[in-house]
Order: C-alpha cells, then sequence, then structure tokens
C-alpha cells in the first residue's frame, strides 16, 4: 500500500499542535497567522493524536540509528555492526538536561507533579497544554538510569530515558504491580513510540477531539515573539493619493481577495487592483463632476462578486452594484430617501437597506439571489437609524435615538422587540452584536456621552471613555470555539483604546486594556484583525498594533511621511484629543483588515496607505 505524500501543511500542523501542547500558545497563533487561519479543518487534523511530533522524531531517530548500522554492515560481509558515536545524528557528545538547568529544576524529583509552563503545579484534573494531568498520573516506576541520564518530561508530561549517547529519547514502559487500565496506559507501539498507533480496542471510536487551544487555559509562554522594540511598517507601506480635494470616509477590502481595495468619499468611490510589480490599477465607479451626486454607502457581498454604491441625488437614494472589474451589473430600485447603510448576511445574498431622514427611517431586506422587480414592504422606524448589524441569518438589530431595535428576517425583515433606554440627548451610535451560547448579546455605545448598553442583558457603564467614542468592535471567533469570553474594543478622542471583559453572568466590564497612540493623538478608528489575534487603532496620521491579548507596548507602528509634532509657537493654542474642542473638524478615517489579516487600509485625508505586514 502506498504511502500518503508529505506536504509542507503534514508538517506546519504538527509543529502548530507541539507549541500548542508545550506552552507556547503564542507562537503557535503566529504560526497560525502566517499559515492557516483555522488548521483544525484540515481533512487530517481529526486523526493526529497528542505528542504526534516528538513520537515522529523519535521513530525517525531510531530509524536513522538502523539504516547507519546496516550501511555498515554492507561493508563488513553483514556482520552486526553497532553503531558508533560519529554517526549520531546529534552529534558524538552527549546530551546532559541536568547543565542546562538551574539547580532548583535539576533537584525536582522523576516522581513530583508535572510542571505547567508557567511554573504553577498541575494538580490533578487540571488541564495543562490540553491534557488533564488525571491522564498522566497513572502510578509507574521510572527505571534506575544510567550515569548522566535523568528522567525527563520533553514538554510532554510522558516519563522518558533519554540515550546519553544519542539524546534519543525512548519511551519507558511503567513497571508496575497492576496492569494499567485504557484511560491510564500510554499507547506505547511496537517501536516504543508513544500514540503513533491507534489501540485496539479505540479503532472503531470516532477521532478525538481537537486540542483544547493554549491561549484559552492559560499564560503563553511564547516570549520569543515581544518584540524589543515596536516595528517600524513604513518601509512595507504603499501610499495611494485618491482625490487630491476631497476625503476618504470608507476603505473596504474585497472579502478573500488581498489584491483589491476600495476607497470611497462623499463625492468618489474607486476599486484599486494592487499588485507587487507594478502601480495600483484604478478603476472609477463614482467622480466627482459638480451633479450633486453624494456617495452615501458601500459594502461588498460576501462573496466578493459584487459591491454595492448606493449615491444619493435630487432627493432620492438608488444603488449601483458593480463587479471586481468595476462594470456595472445592476441598478436596483430607487428610494424617496437617502441610502445611510447597506449591510450584507455573511452567509448569504441577502442586504439590509437603511434609508433615512432625520424623522423616519425604513428597513428593507433585499434578496440579490431573486433580485425583485421592487422592494419588499419596509419596516418602518420612527427614528434615525445610526447602525445595523447582522445576528446569523435571521436576526439583525439596529440602533439610533435612544433606542435599539430587534428584527427577525425571513422573506422582509420585521421588526419584532424595541427597547428603550430614555436618554434621547445622547443616541446610540454604534451597534454590534454576538452570541453567547444560545443567547444573542447587543452592544450598542453612545458617543457623545462615551456609554456602552447592553440591553438584552439589562448592562449598563457610564463614562467608559474621557472623549467621545469613535468605533467599538467585538473580538471575532474565527473558530467559534465555544466558552470564549466576550471582548468587546472601544476607541475615543480620549487619546486611548480600551479592551474590556463582558461578564454577562456578573453584568459587569472589566477594562483589561487600555492602549495609547500617544499624547494628542485621538484614536479615530480602530479594528480587530480577522482572527481575533491583533488590534489595530489609528489617530490622524499614524496607526499602532497591539497583540489583543497581552496588550502593552505595540507590536508595530507607522506613520504618515507627512506627520510632524512640532512644537506650538507661544500663545499659540495646542491642538489636543478633543477636550478643548480644537481637534480638525474633518476626523473620518478608515482602517480595515485584508481578509488574511496580513495587510491594513488606512484613509486618511486624501491619500490610502496600504500597509504591508508580512514582514
Amino acid at each position: 500500500m502506498a504511502l500518503p505524500a508529505l506536504t509542507s501543511h503534514h508538517v506546519n500542523y504538527l509543529i502548530w499542535r507541539y507549541l500548542q501542547e508545550s506552552g507556547h500558545g503564542e507562537a503557535a497563533v503566529t504560526l497560525q497567522r502566517a499559515w492557516n487561519r483555522d488548521p483544525q479543518t484540515l481533512p487530517f487534523a481529526p486523526y493526529i493524536r497528542t505528542h504526534a511530533l516528538v513520537s515522529l522524531v523519535q521513530k525517525g531517530l531510531q530509524y536513522h540509528e538502523l539504516e547507519q548500522s546496516l550501511d555498515k554492515a554492507r561493508h563488513l560481509e553483514g556482520n552486526s555492526v553497532p553503531i558508533e558515536p560519529s554517526n549520531y545524528f546529534f552529534g558524538p557528545k552527549p546530551f546532559d538536561p541536568e547543565k542546562q538547568q538551574g539547580p532548583s529544576e535539576a533537584s525536582i524529583s522523576a516522581d513530583q507533579p508535572p510542571t505547567s509552563p508557567t511554573g504553577k503545579v498541575a494538580r490533578d484534573g487540571v488541564v495543562i497544554n490540553g491534557h488533564s494531568t488525571a491522564e498522566i498520573a497513572a502510578p509507574q516506576t521510572v527505571k534506575a538510569s544510567r550515569k548522566g541520564d535523568r528522567t525527563e518530561t520533553n514538554g510532554d508530561e510522558v516519563s522518558m530515558d533519554v540515550d546519553s549517547a544519542n539524546g534519543i529519547a525512548n519511551e519507558s514502559k511503567p513497571e508496575t504491580t497492576e496492569s494499567p487500565s485504557v484511560e491510564e496506559a500510554a499507547n506505547v507501539d511496537g517501536d516504543g513510540d508513544v500514540n503513533m498507533e491507534i489501540q485496539p480496542v479505540l479503532q472503531d471510536q470516532e477521532p478525538s477531539a481537537a486540542p483544547t487551544f493554549t491561549l484559552t487555559t492559560g499564560n503563553s509562554v511564547g516570549v520569543q515573539i515581544t518584540p524589543a522594540k515596536a516595528a517600524d511598517l513604513s518601509p512595507d507601506t504603499a501610499i495611494i493619493d485618491v482625490a487630491s480635494d476631497e476625503h476618504v470616509t470608507t476603505t473596504i477590502w474585497r472579502p478573500q481577495d488581498p489584491t483589491v481595495v476600495v476607497a470611497a468619499g462623499d463625492t468618489f468611490c474607486s476599486l484599486y487592483k494592487l499588485s507587487s510589480t507594478s502601480s495600483p490599477v484604478q478603476e472609477k465607479l463614482v467622480e466627482n463632476k459638480g451633479d450633486n451626486v453624494w456617495v452615501s454607502a458601500v459594502a461588498w457581498d460576501p462573496l466578493g462578486q459584487k459591491l454595492a454604491v448606493a449615491t444619493y441625488n435630487d432627493m432620492r437614494g438608488s444603488i449601483t452594484m458593480y463587479d471586481v472589474d468595476g462594470n456595472a451589473v445592476d441598478l436596483l430600485p430607487e428610494v424617496p430617501r437617502m441610502i445611510s447603510g447597506l449591510k450584507w448576511a455573511d452567509n448569504g445574498s441577502q442586504l439590509i437597506i437603511v434609508a433615512s431622514d432625520s424623522k423616519l427611517s425604513e428597513l428593507v431586506l433585499w434578496d440579490d439571489s431573486l433580485r425583485p422587480e421592487e422592494f419588499p414592504t419596509p419596516q418602518i422606524v420612527d427614528d434615525s437609524i445610526l447602525d445595523v448589524t447582522w445576528l446569523g441569518s435571521s436576526q439583525a438589530f439596529a440602533c439610533g435615538g435612544m433606542s435599539v431595535y430587534q428584527c427577525d428576517i425571513k422573506s422582509s425583515i420585521h421588526l419584532s422587540k424595541t427597547y428603550s433606554s430614555g436618554d434621547s440627548d445622547h443616541p446610540w451610535t454604534f451597534i454590534r452584536c454576538a452570541n453567547a451560547g444560545s443567547s444573542p448579546v447587543a452592544v450598542a455605545a453612545s458617543s457623545s456621552n462615551a456609554s456602552f448598553w447592553i440591553p438584552t442583558h439589562d448592562m449598563h457603564l457610564k463614562h467608559a471613555h474621557d472623549g467621545h467614542i469613535t468605533a467599538i468592535q467585538i473580538k471575532p471567533n474565527p473558530s467559534e470555539q465555544p466558552n470564549q469570553p466576550l471582548i468587546l474594543a472601544s476607541s475615543s478622542t480620549d487619546d486611548t483604546v480600551k479592551l474590556w471583559h463582558i461578564d454577562l453572568e456578573d453584568k459587569k466590564f472589566d477594562c483589561i486594556h487600555s492602549l495609547s497612540l500617544g499624547q494628542s493623538s485621538p484614536v479615530l478608528a480602530s479594528c480587530f484583525s480577522p482572527d481575533g489575534y491583533a488590534l489595530a487603532a489609528a489617530s490622524k496620521e499614524s496607526l499602532s498594533i497591539w497583540n489583543a491579548q497581552r496588550g502593552g507596548t505595540a507590536m508595530a507602528t507607522w506613520k504618515s511621511p507627512s506627520a510632524h509634532h512640532a512644537e506650538p509657537e507661544e500663545g499659540e493654542v495646542p491642538t489636543v484629543n478633543g477636550h478643548n474642542g480644537n481637534i480638525e473638524e474633518v476626523q473620518d478615517r478608515s482602517l480595515t483588515w485584508d481578509a488574511d489579516g496580513k495587510k491594513l487600509a488606512f484613509g486618511f485625508g486624501s491619500k490610502l496607505a496600504i500597509i504591508n505586514l508580512q514582514r
């Protein structure tokens, strides 16, 4: 039977699993970001057992020793010849683990419980690196080691004898008075390797469950990715002059395509095709021709096949669909109001359209797969809707004024519940949603008084910032792992972006990180990377990127070549973070990640910066 081909995906997955199991969670996430956003979806992933990389290397060393012996035997008339130190894979010098460790570490006896990467002693039943200590606590007696040898865990919590001649770790079978049960015994194959073969009694069972991710079970020891100094992203940044007299208000990447990005302002909308070898190619979709046509909303469909561009002219709103080459392929019916919002469902062809004026709003559902001749009956809301978001494929939330609106979606959109805060002076500006188990969670934010409100769980937080809130986002959970903490990021003109842990049971908002771009640097935009690993935040002409879990010092920064921080002249009132009202009038900044989390599009002033993070 032919063996399956070994590819880089197999090797990367084994390394990724080893990093998870040995406590280097952040290093595992770094590999994941550069290689595969969700390794657990690979078809062979469910069949890989724990400690697979170490076991595979052990087996390879044994075969290497056997091969060396056979090669020498051929030259000596087939007589069996023991391998010599000069032929050892890791060289002739023995590896003594005790010389590599401090005295406190070397003095730990073999019968002590294993220690976690953070230095904490394991308790029975506690999960360490995805493995329960109860599974590795079966009684066993370690063989007396030879001179220069000692028992070693090798990061696997599995006791081994180390061959001092070649550093080959060979599994020691436990010597016990009673045979261990199937649950307690290590799965040792014919070559002495652990977990390389499936036990006979388990062959007909389902593949083992995916490992518990290190980053959800404790602190990581992967300090090797912590930079001594924030990386400067300026050398890997391309700046595009989008419109000399206009202001970029929206940047949006094409889904699943890091080579196409859209930049839009009040009177223009252009599509840019990026290339690593030549200048970007611009396709103008809407341009300022003095005809009073205003761009009011832009949105890609989830497959990146159609770009919906809403325009407003002569008291009427219209939507044109464009393909990736910039050709108009569809024109939707007009509405007698400005279209202020477009939201595609993440997993379908349905589009929520918000048409509003200062007193009244309409929520309309458009199904692009059916393309009816006219819009379905709209849902009328007696308020100005400022934001709308989907929750799954059958529910949506909208906010505006003093209310949050819960809507059910089938063939049309229907208002099912209205939550009212009773404060009409501070409208709810932003709305984001997530699922907590089977319970929907809707988080609203008021920009003017910097407050949070979760109407679905009756939670409030006032004065979350000292300035206006400019953006909120719930940390993505792309793998849809259950029981993940609910993390909210909020940015403000008070120079900070904050990360909040939302405790739904105790109804509390706990600020876990408060990050800053610097003094007098109002944070005008912020967003998580698609995998939730990084958080980017931008001011007028600069941005920073942090590790979303660790916070602290920024991993990378970028500043516009034109940015300067000259000291104000004597008598001049300095421009600060909004407390004295002296920041520039136009605060629109748009900051978005591409689908791979390897590029940022930053719209500032009349320019678009494409910031490459791959280095």
